[in-house]
């Protein structure tokens, strides 16, 4: 039997609070209750709220399923550039920006000691080889500690993360935030063409699979069949839905598109998608393009990018694991 590939999720769940992704917490959930995997570490990024808020709700989704084990690691408020998108500064100042419905437990002395670079830094160096890190939010945690440490880059198993478009969807595979960039890629650009040069095997699960056509989409009826008093985490799942869907961040369905969970998906069983090597760079400077995901034809490939998936069956297993928890 093989053993569970031990992960570090960098995400940024916001928990209870309306306008944000349901996806986050629910990849930490998945994550949790999925025995092929093993989580070492979760360190929090802005985008659907600021770190001090997604530190607490990692931190509330793991105690939730009494994983108090599970160390959290509040990241940099800030990407690369010192600059918040104007989208997030706006966000920050309504709902997104505090706390929301669902009571939030605050981090302890010690987590809040260690930044998120530094945990990634940490834990990666304590298992060498063997982590691989899933970033499902902006990436300027995992830059940074690259940044940082240069050296663990070799030590760094694999990075598989959620992000960018490539258009090999017409409809859904461009953007989210502009015509041309996803948030997680648009909300600090930088960091990403760090992590993408990095020489680190990387695979890339994007707007291109992650979205109604392919059937990537937690349904309203399935989402009213979820027994919430069969467990805390059950009942967290449902809370978590509920909210999402009484304020949508994007109308591309009625239900939760499960963008960041198939990410995590991705780890735990490689085979739930159709991979293809690709030359993918990151646009840092353009005016009307900046945060573009672009594939280089002819050029050597950095990564392995999902082209395509059967959302439905996926949605259907996340469901299905997240109800053994």
């Amino acid at each position: 039997m093989m053993s569970a590939t031990k992960i570090i999720i960098d995400t940024d769940p916001g928990v209870g609070i309306p306008g944000t992704d349901a996806d986050d917490p629910i990849a930490l959930l998945f994550a949790l209750a999925d025995p092929r995997l093993d989580l070492l570490a979760v360190t929090s990024t802005f985008g659907n709220c600021p770190p001090w808020i997604t530190a607490r709700g990692a931190r509330k989704v793991l105690d939730t399923a009494s994983r108090t084990d599970i160390p959290v690691a509040q990241g940099l408020p800030l990407p690369l550039s010192g600059t918040l998108a104007d989208e997030l500064q706006e966000a920050y100042r309504g709902d997104r920006g505090r706390l929301g419905r669902v009571d939030l437990p605050e981090l302890s002395e010690r987590e809040l000691s260690v930044s998120a670079p530094q945990l990634i830094i940490d834990t990666v160096k304590a298992n060498p080889g063997e982590v691989t890190i899933v970033a499902i939010g902006p990436q300027t945690n995992v830059a940074a500690a690259l940044l940082m440490c240069p050296e663990i880059k070799d030590d760094i198993a694999e990075i598989v993360f959620m992000g960018g478009g490539l258009g090999i969807n017409a409809e859904f595979g461009r953007g989210n935030v502009t015509p041309v960039a996803e948030c997680n890629i648009y909300f600090d650009p930088i960091a990403a063409n760090v992590v993408f040069n990095s020489g680190i095997p990387m695979r890339m699960v994007s707007l291109d699979v992650t979205n109604p056509a392919t059937g990537q989409i937690l349904r309203e009826e399935t989402i009213e069949q979820i027994d919430a008093s069969a467990s805390p985490s059950a009942e967290l799942f449902a809370q978590i839905c509920a909210t999402y869907m009484e304020k949508p961040m994007f109308d591309w369905g009625h239900g939760c598109v499960l963008y960041d969970p198939l990410a995590v998906l991705a780890v735990a069983d490689p085979t739930v998608g159709t991979w293809e090597d690709m030359a993918v760079r990151v646009e840092t400077k353009g005016e009307y393009t900046l945060g573009q995901t672009v594939p280089i034809r002819g050029a050597k490939p950095n990564m392995r990018v999902m082209t395509d998936v059967d959302g439905t069956s996926s949605v259907d297993e996340i469901v299905r694991v997240i109800e053994t928890l």
